[in-house]
């Protein structure tokens, strides 16, 4: 810490409070432990997109509250930043218990496509539902799909073509149920075709539907973009479709 040029006072008295006062403006603030009081609940955590964002947030600073059906499987469980919910996201009592004491919600939650069980509305309902139930409803930051609604038909056609017509309708049902939402912040994330390579540390962001496909994108960075939106707000109320750079 670098103090002032100045000149300080002479007496004793007059010099211990012009050094404290010059310490507590120009001492730098600690920002990581300000971050630290923030605690993100996050639905999907032990997911491929959930995973790499749970690292990435407690890098940044971020307290991981981990919605998970299965505690005792979940590597993290031993971090100190990382508190451990077991639940299920269909079952409205355990999504509501999981809200106590956080700040902002995450979900990165997906179907699973091989075995054609389909969550997604079910558990955006409840997720959606128990943050509009507290006094302070938490900024939700909920994962889609590129095809939903507001994308192009021809890549909605894509999508219902290869992923299934069941799978999709799920996905844009739950996702037109965040958009309608009026009394909890939200941004829907509506990423391109995912991947494992690995992530670049940046995204492209696609405002307006187009009827290319946009480009594939790594799901380390989806989760870059999630770990952004924690400290902007300015894509609140909006669905943003992520791609790859």
């Amino acid at each position: 810490m670098v103090l002032m040029n100045v000149s300080i006072p002479t007496t004793l008295k007059f010099q211990t409070t012009w050094l404290a006062l010059q310490m507590f403006i120009f001492s730098p603030v600690n920002n990581d432990a300000v971050k630290l009081k923030e605690t993100v609940l996050v639905f999907g955590a032990n997911g491929n997109v959930g995973g790499h964002f749970v690292d990435q947030a407690l890098e940044a600073g971020y307290k991981i509250k981990a919605f998970v059906r299965n505690p005792e499987k979940y590597m993290l469980s031993e971090n100190p930043n990382v508190e451990v919910v077991k639940g299920d996201a269909t079952n409205f009592d355990d999504v509501k218990n999981g809200m106590k004491d956080i700040d902002m919600v995450v979900s990165c939650l997906g179907n699973p496509l091989k075995k054609k069980i389909y969550i997604m509305e079910e558990a955006n309902n409840n997720i959606i539902l128990a943050s509009s139930n507290q006094d302070n409803p938490p900024r939700c930051l909920m994962i889609s799909s590129v095809g939903t609604n507001g994308s192009s038909w021809f890549v909605r056609f894509l999508l219902r073509l290869f992923n299934g017509k069941d799978g999709f309708t799920d996905y844009e049902r739950a996702d037109k149920q965040v958009l309608e939402e009026k009394d909890v912040p939200f941004v829907v994330i509506r990423p391109a075709g995912l991947t494992d390579k690995k992530g670049k540390g940046k995204y492209h962001l696609i405002i307006k539907p187009t009827v290319f496909f946009p480009k594939f994108i790594s799901r380390s960075d989806v989760a870059k973009f999630f770990v952004d939106c924690i400290s902007d707000t300015s894509y609140d109320g909006k669905a943003i479709m992520i791609e790859g750079v």
